[in-house]
């Protein structure tokens, strides 16, 4: 895991995610964007950090599953105002059109299952 921040550019070479900081002349001027958020959600460069650390430990834990740790995760995801499911929901609609779920994958593994359906254009519903 490793994550590249300038005083410009947030990059990671594990998640294929990036975080900028805005210098247009306007309000948020300095404020960071994160590339799996809505763009008109402005967050400070220690937000960033936060987006791109999750990013990486969600996208790490689905590749070898080792066990997210969900305290950290949820306290990182607080940090940018959304829940873990959230995060995890914006970053499955951004996986490659290709990533279908392995047919080694069980189908005890829901988890997969639900964000490969949510990329794909289910609808979520929570109860």
């Amino acid at each position: 895991m490793a994550i590249k921040a300038t005083d410009w550019l947030i990059t990671s070479d594990v998640a294929h995610e990036a975080a900028f900081r805005v210098d247009l002349p306007e309000e948020d001027r300095g404020k960071w964007v994160l590339s799996y958020l809505p763009t008109n959600r402005r967050l400070t460069k220690n937000q960033a950090l936060t987006g791109m650390v999750l990013a990486e430990m969600i996208l790490l834990d689905h590749l070898h599953p080792a066990g997210l740790n969900q305290e950290i995760a949820q306290l990182h995801a607080i940090e940018l105002g959304l829940t873990l499911h959230d995060i995890m929901s914006l970053l499955a609609l951004r996986a490659p059109e290709s990533a279908e779920p392995d047919a080694s994958c069980e189908s005890t593994d829901e988890r997969l299952r639900s964000a490969w359906a949510l990329m794909h254009g289910a609808s979520c519903f929570a109860a």
